[in-house]
């Protein structure tokens, strides 16, 4: 069996059984709990850790997936990666080995540069990175082709497959930062992993995100209310912060623009064929707005 990855060696001991709860410690082949429940890591260096009810989900498709890292090779959001990177670096970049967890992290695109920021930081007084130490980034996903691309983009992050509507296979209080982007949310799971004054960091898409290629070829809009709806979900265990809004307009090929209506929800009612007529041949303008919204966890329950 190949060793285990140098990042999920870190993460093991943060980790807790996802179906009983009791801590899980490292075997040769994967973990395992005090009950006996094992789990085994996959070959290509990824831990599944999913809950008494299984997969009740694919996740992304491998089509999905790779029309995403097409996207994101592009650059198209290059300027929400940077955003995601100053404000983590801003919140946790005195910590000690700060942990982040990327709840639904897809293939690591935002977590390796969030990562790569920490990693290159200096301490409080200009010293070199080497007094705060390595980050520690642990990446979430429930889609198997998408986390076979998580552990390998950064040996600073450790890869899961996990539900994240089902909870999180970690022991409370040890999370520095979670971070979701365009990820499903769990309030009372991100509340329960984060340490007391631990920093949420949530992008989400903003009224006019991804026009007008949204409206021309009949992609999913965002609810109108998303961004009050998350302040009230997130009310009970979180204090909001500042909110960064990242809002640029690039020109981007007509391949691009297909892959980037159908690499995400949009893409299970749209064919590949319908989309690229809609767009036609030429290259076109796509509005990149989000919204990079920080909370900050109660010190009191």
């Amino acid at each position: 069996m190949t060793p285990a990855p140098a990042a999920l060696v870190r993460t093991i001991p943060l980790l807790r059984c996802p179906l009983c709860g009791d801590r899980l410690g490292p075997t040769e082949a994967g973990v395992e709990c005090g009950g006996g429940h094992s789990f085994d890591r996959a070959r290509g260096g990824h831990l599944t850790l999913l809950g008494a009810r299984g997969r009740r989900f694919p996740g992304d498709s491998a089509e999905q997936v790779a029309a995403r890292e097409r996207v994101l090779g592009h650059g198209v959001f290059d300027g929400v990666a940077d955003a995601l990177a100053e404000v983590a670096t801003g919140a946790v970049g005195a910590v000690a080995r700060p942990v982040l967890l990327d709840a639904g992290a897809g293939t690591g695109f935002y977590l390796d540069r969030v990562v790569d920021a920490l990693h290159r930081r200096v301490a409080p007084g200009g010293d070199a990175m080497e007094a705060v130490g390595e980050p520690l980034g642990i990446g979430t996903e429930l889609s198997v082709a998408a986390a076979r691309r998580l552990a390998r983009v950064n040996p600073l992050v450790a890869a899961l497959v996990v539900d994240t509507w089902d909870g999180l296979p970690l022991r409370d209080a040890g999370v520095d930062l979670v971070q979701v982007v365009f990820a499903p949310r769990n309030p009372a799971e991100f509340a329960r992993v984060l340490r007391p004054g631990g920093t949420l960091v949530v992008a989400v898409p903003g009224p006019g995100h991804l026009e007008p290629l949204r409206s021309r070829v009949g992609m999913l809009a965002p609810a109108a209310d998303k961004a009050e709806r998350l302040d009230t979900h997130l009310a009970a265990g979180f204090d909001p912060g500042p909110v960064r809004v990242v809002d640029v307009t690039t020109t981007v090929p007509a391949a691009i623009a297909a892959d980037l209506a159908l690499m995400g929800p949009s893409g299970v009612h749209l064919g590949r064929a319908g989309v690229e007529r809609a767009i036609g041949s030429g290259d076109g303008p796509v509005r990149v707005h989000v919204e990079v919204r920080t909370f900050r966890r109660s010190l009191q329950e």
